[in-house]
């Protein structure tokens, strides 16, 4: 449920934040008849995100014995994929969103206004729909349907709130924080769904298990397979009481290859269109 609603606030915040800086802006520069366009866009991208979502939850529930590992280790593998490079681009980006946004927004009213400017809310806002139906595939696979559908309505209520803030409001956020702690936390998630991956193919039979298992505290009343803290743990960070060494491996390494380019120190990231220093 937790791992659900972090995803739904994250994701949920970042599609509310740039609808908010496009609206904003578009009254700032007197387009305000374009707002229209904007949420023509939204309304396109989310039908459609939810279209896709269907299709991949239908897929999988359809197929059977070994096509259907081989298709959940694909989904959870695409979705890892997503949240790394969103992830890092935001946090590399954060800083300069809101510039970068307003250039594209004059570029697409310059460009004939209606058309482009819903096009272009339309691909930001699907970008991070079909990482959110990713991440909740995978997710459900280890959460009853009921936790995860608490915990995302839980989290897109928390966006909505967030976003409106920012554009009614004219609420101070500190984006780099937030972006900051929430992608930390879906780093932890995304290593686990990597790891429910390799168990997935794992179990379809398409690569053997490595000295399995690394360890075994299954039966133990704290993190066994059965506890209510190593089921929570299973949804949070994909535990696995018995893990083999190819699955733990997988997870470690992600964990410190991502972990590292997230935290090192940030270059200075100069804006879209910005002149660079001359010297002398």
């Amino acid at each position: 449920m937790f791992a659900a609603f972090v995803v739904l606030l994250r994701e949920g915040f970042e599609a509310s934040l740039l609808v908010a800086i496009v609206l904003a802006y578009l009254t700032q520069i007197g387009h305000s008849k374009e707002r229209r366009q904007v949420w023509y866009g939204v309304g396109a991208a989310i039908a459609l995100s939810l279209v896709l979502s269907g299709v991949v939850f239908a897929t999988a529930g359809e197929l059977e014995g070994p096509a259907e590992g081989v298709f959940e280790a694909c989904a959870l593998f695409l979705a890892v994929g997503f949240l790394t490079y969103m992830v890092l681009w935001m946090r590399r980006e954060s800083r300069h969103l809101a510039g970068n946004i307003r250039r594209d927004v004059e570029g697409a009213v310059g460009r004939g206004g209606g058309l482009a400017l819903a096009f272009l809310v339309f691909v930001m806002v699907l970008r991070e729909g079909i990482e959110t139906g990713l991440f909740i595939f995978g997710i459900t696979r280890a959460s009853t349907p009921l936790q995860t559908a608490i915990g995302a309505t839980a989290g897109i209520l928390a966006a909505v709130g967030l976003g409106y803030a920012v554009y009614v409001l004219g609420t101070r956020i500190n984006l780099g924080a937030f972006f900051k702690y929430t992608g930390a936390f879906l780093i932890i998630v995304a290593a686990g769904l990597l790891a429910q991956g390799i168990v997935s193919i794992q179990e379809a039979g398409v690569i053997p298990a490595f000295f399995y298992p690394l360890w075994d505290v299954s039966e133990m009343p704290l993190l066994g397979a059965t506890s209510a803290f190593g089921q929570f743990l299973g949804i949070l960070v994909g535990w696995d009481p018995r893990p083999d060494l190819l699955e733990f491996s997988v997870w470690l390494i992600y964990l410190l290859a991502v972990g590292y380019a997230f935290f090192r120190p940030q270059e200075p990231v100069a804006e879209r269109g910005a002149r660079p220093a001359q010297s002398g």
